[in-house]
């Protein structure tokens, strides 16, 4: 197996993030067309389009690391089936702000909604 490197060599969290989350859509067996069985859904779609909007726009990428930094957690919450960090940390969790899934990579709806009436390829 190849040593897996960066698309393209960044600190940019965001581009990081969202090279990450396509990571798993990569297939080099063979070659895909958006047609057929290898069309993509609406959802998808929408996901890739929100994307692009993110990376294009001015936004700073919010999200934070997942946390297995420290082994004995990531074996605690392994043998427990999450059960530990959950119970944990959870007090910890509730103190920071969370951004909304929905609209990943974006932290917030409102900075989406922004974007979505302001886009940067539509308006020049």
């Amino acid at each position: 197996m190849d040593r897996i490197e960066p698309i393209y060599p960044t600190d940019d969290k965001g581009v990081k993030a969202v090279e990450n989350s396509f990571w798993y859509c990569y297939d080099d067996l063979r070659k895909h067309k958006n047609t057929g069985k290898d069309k993509l859904t609406v959802e998808a779609e929408g996901h890739i389009k929100r994307f692009i909007l993110f990376l294009k726009s001015d936004n700073e990428y919010e999200w934070k690391d997942p946390k297995f930094s420290n082994p004995i957690k990531w074996i605690l919450s392994l043998i427990t089936f999450g059960i530990y960090p959950k119970k944990s940390e959870g007090k910890e969790l509730e103190n920071i702000e969370i951004g909304d899934e929905e609209v990943w990579p974006f932290f917030r709806p409102t900075e989406f909604e922004k974007e979505i009436n302001n886009p940067k390829y539509l308006n020049g």
